[in-house]
């Protein structure tokens, strides 16, 4: 049996800015403008789909994503961009509940 939370409670936005990648962290940039996340970054959301010149981003709710370095914790972990489209643990960090986390693929599922 598969579990998934993928889109449950998901809230999202649409805002200006292209260059973060389909599901990836982003972080607000400008007023109404994301980009990509850099390394240490915060996390304010997860891009869902992205056009010409907006893109939709999802700012509540449960995403998955790759993770960088060592697994991520169950229950409320700290967690930062790491740079290609992956979070990482980071101490100080803002704190994300996690429900799911898959070694194998070097995934994690949180709540925004």
């Amino acid at each position: 049996m598969s579990v998934s939370y993928n889109s449950i409670g998901q809230l999202c936005i649409t805002c200006l800015g292209t260059g973060p990648q389909i599901n990836a962290p982003c972080k607000v940039s400008t007023s109404n403008t994301i980009a990509t996340c850099l390394e240490d970054d915060p996390i304010d959301g997860v891009v869902v789909t992205k056009g010409d010149y907006l893109s939709t981003v999802a700012i509540r709710g449960f995403v998955t994503l790759p993770y960088l370095g060592t697994a991520p914790s169950f229950g409320y972990c700290a967690l930062a961009a790491a740079g290609n489209g992956k979070v990482k643990i980071l101490q100080g960090a803002r704190e994300f509940l996690v429900l799911q986390v898959d070694t194998a693929k070097k995934t994690v599922t949180f709540c925004l």
